[in-house]
């Protein structure tokens, strides 16, 4: 059985988010300034992606995540993580979740740092009621 000749550059195993982001465009076909024009940013923001100088804002991770077809950090676990990853996906700020549940921007960075300490029922359900229903 033959295996496929190595591609150079090519992230077989993609450990960085820039990894992901190359391993998709070349498993596309596409170039650097295809997956720009896709994810609606300059080009030279996407190269700096790509080559690991930067990460995207958390208002491009829903368009990003949408062309990788999966979220490349890691599976949250915990509450806190979930939260995180929930608000990720939907390329919002603490701020903005805090808007949007009521609470105080302070609260939902508590609970995403894992500092709340005495956890309030209410709070608890409305977290896990958000990240259900991302």
């Amino acid at each position: 059985m033959r295996g496929r000749k190595p591609r150079p550059g090519y992230p077989d195993n993609p450990a960085t988010f820039g990894e992901h982001l190359k391993k998709r465009r070349l498993d596309r076909g596409l170039r650097q300034k295809d997956v720009a024009r896709e994810l609606g940013v300059n080009f030279k923001t996407y190269e700096n992606w790509e080559q690991g100088k930067y990460e995207p804002e958390i208002r491009f991770l829903p368009a990003v995540i949408r062309f990788l077809g999966y979220d490349p950090h890691p599976a949250p676990v915990s509450l806190p993580d979930r939260i995180r990853a929930a608000r990720r996906r939907q390329g919002i700020s603490q701020r903005e979740l805090a808007r949007r549940l009521g609470l105080d921007p302070a609260t939902v960075w508590a609970w995403e740092a894992g500092t709340v300490v005495r956890p309030f029922p209410r709070i608890v359900a409305m977290f896990e009621q958000y990240v259900e229903g991302v």
